[in-house]
């Protein structure tokens, strides 16, 4: 048996800018857990702030790095499914996750946000991403991705009767549970909607500081990192806040540009176990 856990991170990868694989894979590293990348896309940086990156797409890539894997006996504890781009490689994941059965799934929905679908996204992309849903443990999207998901109407202000509404639907499309972000309550516009079974817990949190790129892939690793260590849904959760907000605050008080990203780099050692 190997001494430590290991994980596929199904996400692209940006060369500048801290965001998707080049946050989350030194997150799991320190956390004493193997984070195998299996990236859908390489870009010299991420989409914001940097103008038009270069973007190399890897097409098939991801299901011949399955049937390689699965021809090597290389299994997974946990497979991390991120920004994949296109419907095509939305297929290519399903077959991913065919070929590891017995992996548990994190499956982080990136299309939207602030009410709206990224560009190039549309509701087509959306009714795919439900496919996923069925092979995931834990889904975590933000509170826009989570209306698109289930129909329900993204509003100025959410409420806790929307939310246990949302978490039913994705219980009902096969999600066994969700951690849902950025909910905009009337009194604590990033608050945090844990969702286990029939049980909904909501961590209400106040805005932290400025908005950086990243800090989703940021909550999502650390989160998982620490579900992987045994914690509980929500410690896991209340720690991964709390080590983004501790990012976040160290960036502002340095007046680190924010289309860098946060500075995870000084902060990385809150992590050691």
């Amino acid at each position: 048996m190997k001494p430590i856990k290991r994980v596929a991170v199904i996400h692209d990868m940006c060369s500048v800018g801290k965001a998707a694989m080049t946050n989350i894979l030194p997150v799991f590293s320190i956390m004493g857990i193997e984070p195998c990348p299996v990236p859908t896309m390489i870009l010299s940086t991420h989409t914001g702030g940097f103008g038009k990156p270069v973007m190399m797409p890897l097409p098939s890539f991801v299901t011949e790095a399955a049937k390689h894997f699965k021809n090597n006996q290389i299994s997974f504890d946990y497979i991390f499914i991120g920004y994949l781009g296109n419907i095509q490689v939305v297929r290519e994941v399903l077959q991913f996750l065919k070929y590891f059965p017995d992996a548990d799934v994190l499956f982080d929905p990136i299309m939207g946000d602030h009410g709206s679908f990224y560009m190039n996204f549309d509701e087509s992309y959306n009714q795919a991403m439900w496919e996923l849903l069925p092979y995931s443990t834990l889904v975590t999207p933000n509170y826009t991705e989570s209306c698109l998901l289930t129909g329900e109407s993204c509003l100025e202000y959410s409420n806790e009767e929307q939310i246990a509404r949302i978490a039913e639907k994705l219980r009902r499309k096969g999600c066994r549970c969700s951690v849902i972000t950025s909910v905009p309550l009337q009194d604590f516009p990033q608050s945090i909607a844990l969702c286990e079974g029939e049980t909904v817990e909501i961590l209400s949190k106040a805005s932290t500081g400025r908005s950086y790129h990243g800090t989703g892939d940021l909550f999502a690793s650390v989160l998982l990192g620490k579900l992987m260590k045994g914690l509980s849904l929500a410690a896991a959760a209340k720690e991964a806040h709390q080590f983004v907000c501790k990012c976040i605050q160290s960036s502002d008080q340095n007046g680190y540009p924010v289309k860098e990203g946060v500075l995870l780099e000084p902060n990385l050692k809150y992590l050691l176990p």
